[in-house]
């Protein structure tokens, strides 16, 4: 069922949450990958994007409507590798409670808004290959892929 989600700026007082929701965030990591090193790099990023939240980069949360967090994006200022500024969205995850249910939507809505509000021209993000449901979600809210990266374990 879908739902009204409330959209707000993170606080010190959600970190917490952000390490409860950084497994999340490891969803279809490759097996070559170190499950648990990934998790821990997973806190790191939000926790470092929670300190930083200025002017270039924002932490937004999703609250169902009793005030319980459920989601997180983070957005910031990034730039192509033709020098061409972007936002770049950082990390999007919802709890597994939420999933399907319109707060990650709403999550990358505000991120949207939260770019074209400072007129940068494209959002990117980078998600796991086999993060089908991760994509999905994406294409569904107009993302294409732009470039592909390949990687071989030795």
């Amino acid at each position: 069922m879908m739902q009204t989600w409330h959209i707000r700026l993170a606080t010190e007082s959600d970190r917490p949450f952000l390490e409860q929701l950084a497994p999340r965030l490891t969803i279809g990591i490759p097996p070559w990958r170190d499950a648990e090193l990934m998790r821990a790099t997973m806190v790191l990023f939000l926790l470092d994007d929670l300190a930083n939240m200025g002017n270039d980069s924002t932490v937004l949360i999703a609250e169902a409507a009793d005030g319980t967090p459920v989601g997180v994006a983070t957005i910031g200022r990034g730039k192509h590798f033709t020098g061409q500024e972007q936002a770049e969205l950082g990390e999007l995850a919802v709890t597994g409670e939420a999933e399907g249910r319109g707060a990650g939507a709403a999550l990358l809505a505000a991120a949207e808004a939260w770019a074209r509000a400072r007129g940068f021209p494209f959002v990117a993000l980078g998600t796991g290959a086999a993060n089908t449901r991760a994509r999905d979600f994406y294409t569904r809210h107009g993302y294409a892929e732009e470039d592909v990266r390949l990687v071989k374990p030795l």
